[in-house]
């Protein structure tokens, strides 16, 4: 009796879960229908607007005030979203695209004070979508913008410095990344900073002076991910990158990625510095001989070729390959690179590995 009762108890189970997800399937089916028909809709009435653009007038207002509501609603952002994805490239669609800022603002403190991932969706929409005068002051739409930093979830953030990145002013990227930085656990990977600095495509040079002028109010991974920005983005900045590859108080990884900014821009003062740091043996200090090596395949003459051939016979097989692949593309030929290996067992084992990673490559 016990086990009928058990049988019947899960098979009451089963057939209420079946008709829980045909109710569901039922209503998500009635959802899509519903956004498609709203899209349907928008779509019409953005031809009407893209019409009065091409035409030399401007969005009407009435049309702004009706986006603040439709696009209040998630799932009608979303739709809105793949609609402007479609036709991003059309010239009106970005002239309409920047008329809508005022809805914009509204919405963002409508979306501000959603939930978690719906604030994160909003401001991934803007960084997406909008493209800004990079020169404009602090305005009412980057402050609102600012304030997503004070929410906890880290794709918010994240999705918010993007978006600041792409339509914002140097003020308020600067602004944004002091506010992370500052803010108890707040703070964002360097790849992170790195991958928004770069959606800035205003005055790189005056973005990077500005985050040069507060560079010490940063903490050590973010310094680092500053530079590395700089060094995706101006070769300019030579000198007082080699003032901190000089210093040996700076952070370690903040120093190698100063050597790769000469990998990048070769700068004739800091080939003195690169040579004798791709010369310490110091095993402790392999890091830095490591990667000297790959830059000095910049910096062609008999100085760098001398510390490279010695550097292939190091025991540390990373400071071997970089400097072998250094001499091969200063030029050196495969007998040119046996000869400099002598009897040497580190280089010879290096030799073949790298004519083995060749001819796999050759065979590709």
């Amino acid at each position: 009796m016990h086990s009928e009762v058990l049988i019947y108890g899960y098979g009451l189970v089963c057939l209420s879960m079946l008709a829980f997800n045909v109710v569901y399937s039922i209503y998500l089916r009635a959802d899509q229908v519903r956004i498609s028909r709203r899209t349907v809709a928008l779509e019409e009435e953005m031809e009407r607007q893209l019409a009065r653009i091409s035409e030399g007038g401007e969005v009407d207002g009435s049309h702004i005030r009706s986006l603040v509501h439709y696009l209040g609603r998630i799932g009608d952002l979303l739709a809105f979203d793949a609609l402007l994805t479609e036709r991003a490239q059309e010239p009106a669609v970005k002239a309409y695209i920047r008329q809508l800022e005022p809805a914009f603002l509204l919405l963002a403190d409508t979306y501000r004070r959603r939930e978690e991932m719906q604030a994160a969706y909003f401001c991934h929409f803007l960084a997406t979508h909008l493209e800004g005068d990079h020169d404009r002051a602090v305005d009412p739409f980057q402050r609102a913008v600012l304030a997503y930093l004070d929410k906890p979830g880290l794709y918010c953030r994240i999705n918010a410095l993007r978006a600041l990145c792409a339509f914002g002013g140097v003020q308020s990227i600067v602004e944004a990344l002091l506010l992370l930085s500052e803010r108890k656990g707040a703070q964002l990977s360097g790849k992170v900073i790195v991958e928004a600095l770069l959606q800035f495509h205003g005055d790189r040079e005056q973005l990077i002076a500005a985050l040069w002028a507060c560079f010490d109010r940063f903490d050590s991974e973010e310094q680092r991910a500053l530079l590395d920005f700089m060094r995706f983005a101006s070769g300019n900045w030579q000198a007082p990158v080699l003032d901190i590859l000089r210093d040996p108080s700076w952070d370690k990884e903040l120093r190698l990625s100063a050597i790769r900014y000469f990998d990048r821009y070769p700068y004739a003062p800091a080939e003195t510095l690169l040579l004798a740091l791709a010369a310490d043996e110091d095993a402790a200090a392999w890091e830095y001989r490591a990667v000297a090596c790959t830059a000095l395949a910049h910096y062609p003459g008999s100085a760098a070729r001398a510390v490279l051939a010695q550097a292939i016979r190091s025991e540390n097989w990373f400071v071997r390959y970089n400097a072998a692949a250094s001499l091969e593309a200063l030029g050196l030929s495969g007998e040119e690179l046996v000869r400099l290996a002598g009897g040497d067992a580190y280089a010879q084992d290096m030799l073949r590995y790298r004519l083995a990673q060749r001819e796999k490559e050759g065979a590709v």
